[in-house]
């Protein structure tokens, strides 16, 4: 079924199974299908995923290495990630020309603009209803609508989500009506003053569905031919989406910790999904291992290699057993263990690459099992495969401290990385231990007390030529 999304995306549904992971509490809607936006000619089909930038660029990657050795075809760009001066002096704002240029950012793939980066920075203000509340590179700062409208309709990326008004805290009872009908008048106003016809996709906001159905559902039923796709803040919402809006391709901004999130965020029907492990693994010195379904032979797998392990410092083994990415065809384990060790970044860029083809493979294998009809099952057999949680690191990546992505740690490791893109805490312990230290380690030179001279005469001094005592 192809359906046309609008302004030059065309997303063909292909495949809608009635099945899913058993005790996910779902209904089961994983479905495959193809999404093509015929403004940049670049094409994928679906499930697929979306990677995360930082200032632009998807961490640890040139735009070259991006173009030539990862399936990745679809990234994020936050607004925010380039507004610490104030307004008219921010240069994206007056560059000339495109997003895609600005950034340097290759063909190959679709960019995707968003006010704030996912999840978003906890902020010390709130939104208004003329204002987003930010986090720049120099402070907490406010994005005002109606520039993310005009960056719209100046850099002309390839998606543009519209405006969630998103809360720094739990949204009370008078909060949640508010959040609904701001996000609906944002929506309206970029719709409004999308002169470019930039494909635009609507936010689903992180609330019960029965809490937007009067208020802003029927809203996006009657402006369906204006939106391009679902951004969903809440992966689970996908499940009781509209019939009417069925037919738009949903991305979701809900971070998948793990593969088992994946699978399951999948199974409520998500079509493009942000799997948050791929970067952190690659911080935290870990290469991905797992495959879809996998193999159940007594013990589980672990999902990944700790690559600090010093057992792998004469191994010779590529970095996943199978693996075609250019990392495991010209390099080994022994190798990217004395990169790692030595601190030097092309450790990361290697892992990167690596990570970036395994998480390609295992959503290849997932659009081939619900073709066949077997994804339930094989849901299973990868549940008792592989461990639900990847292994702790022991080395000290660039920017990652904890790699525990234990579902309940979540918000923990969230927070838990170097960089102003990512909020500290107070009472927190340095992240990784000094460089440099004094000389003879961290022990506090202490001066002995040097003991008082015995009580002498100065006839005798005199003598010894130490002093000289004046007649005056």
């Amino acid at each position: 079924m192809a359906v046309a999304a609008g302004s030059g995306i065309v997303f063909d549904l292909q495949t809608a199974r009635t099945e899913g992971i058993p005790g996910s509490g779902n209904n089961g809607r994983a479905r495959v299908g193809r999404f093509a936006a015929a403004g940049s000619g670049v094409s994928f089909d679906t499930p697929s995923f979306i990677a995360q930038t930082s200032r632009g660029a998807v961490p640890h990657l040139s735009g070259d290495n991006l173009r030539d050795h990862t399936d990745v075809r679809v990234v994020c760009v936050a607004l925010e990630d380039f507004v610490e001066k104030c307004h008219p002096n921010v240069p994206v704002y007056n560059h000339p020309s495109t997003l895609r240029n600005f950034i340097s950012h290759p063909s190959n793939s679709l960019l995707v603009l968003a006010p704030r980066r996912s999840p978003p920075v906890t902020t010390a203000t709130s939104n208004t209803d003329a204002s987003i509340a930010i986090l720049t590179s120099v402070g907490f700062r406010i994005l005002k609508v109606d520039d993310y409208f005009n960056a719209v309709s100046n850099l002309r990326p390839d998606i543009a989500i519209s405006p969630p008004d998103l809360p720094h805290q739990k949204p009370g009872k008078t909060r949640r009506p508010k959040m609904v009908s701001r996000t609906e008048l944002w929506l309206g106003e970029l719709i409004k003053r999308n002169t470019p016809n930039t494909p635009i996709f609507a936010p689903i906001l992180p609330l019960d569905i029965e809490q937007q159905q009067s208020y802003y559902l029927d809203y996006l039923k009657e402006h369906i031919s204006s939106l391009s796709g679902l951004a969903l803040y809440d992966a689970r919402l996908a499940i009781d989406m509209p019939d009417d809006l069925k037919g738009l391709p949903r991305l979701s901004l809900d971070e998948a910790l793990t593969p088992h999130k994946v699978l399951q965020q999948v199974s409520w029907g998500v079509d493009v999904l942000n799997p948050a492990f791929l970067t952190r693994m690659t911080d935290s010195g870990i290469s991905l291992k797992f495959q879809f379904p996998g193999e159940t032979a007594g013990e589980k797998e672990a999902l990944g290699v700790d690559l600090w392990n010093k057992e792998y410092g004469a191994s010779l083994e590529p970095l996943a057993m199978g693996c075609k990415c250019y990392a495991c065809r010209k390099h080994h384990r022994a190798y990217v263990q004395h990169l790692l060790v030595a601190k030097e970044m092309t450790a990361w860029v290697l892992l990167q690459i690596h990570n970036a083809k395994m998480v390609s493979n295992f959503f290849a294998a997932i659009r081939e099992s619900i073709t066949r009809g077997t994804f339930e099952e094989d849901c299973k057999t990868f549940a008792e495969a592989y461990a639900e949680e990847f292994p702790e690191k022991t080395g000290h990546g660039p920017r990652c401290h904890s790699p525990s992505l234990n579902p309940q740690k979540a918000l923990l490791t969230g927070n838990r990385l170097r960089g102003y893109q990512f909020k500290s805490e107070g009472g927190v312990k340095k992240k990784n231990p000094k460089a440099f230290n004094k000389l003879g380690g961290d022990r506090r030179e202490t001066l002995e007390e040097l003991e008082t001279p015995p009580d002498i005469d100065t006839k005798v001094l005199e003598r010894g030529r130490f002093v000289e005592i004046s007649s005056g």
